[in-house]
């Protein structure tokens, strides 16, 4: 789900929105993180407080997809209602100045498609099944 939008500005800066239900940053900022730790992120997300001053919200790490090879970024944005969002910043494949900030899925990767099957016509549930059910729901 598209939570955001970053933009590369004429002058080289990268700037966008990042919203949800709980939290809006209507202008966020990328600042270069210069940390000499290997496991320092790359950028920080910044916004404006509502004086004015530099606060960070989120960091972001340079990454490369293993089958493509194409590099995206990975981390988080911290929010006080909803804690922790974990994100995947993608290059848009048509405005190369231009990135859409995702809500990474909790449930992490997935091994391709699903196979999901109805049951038969000639499945249906005897009343011992039909009876464990409904203890099942009783005891919850």
């Amino acid at each position: 789900m598209m939570i955001g939008e970053l933009t590369r500005n004429d002058n080289g800066t990268v700037t966008g929105w990042v919203a949800e239900p709980h939290y809006d940053f209507p202008q966020v900022f990328l600042e270069r993180n210069e940390s000499p730790t290997d496991d320092a992120p790359d950028f920080r997300i910044m916004t404006k407080s509502p004086r004015g001053r530099d606060v960070p919200v989120g960091s972001i790490w340079q990454r490369t997809a293993r089958e493509t090879g194409e590099i995206y970024f990975g981390g988080y944005l911290k929010s006080g209602p909803s804690g922790y969002v974990r994100l995947r910043i993608y290059r848009d494949q048509e405005q190369p100045n231009r990135w859409e900030v995702v809500r990474k899925d909790e449930q992490g990767r997935r091994a391709g498609p699903q196979k999901v099957a109805m049951p038969d016509a000639s499945d249906t549930p005897t009343r011992d099944d039909e009876r464990d059910f409904s203890r099942e729901l009783e005891d919850a």
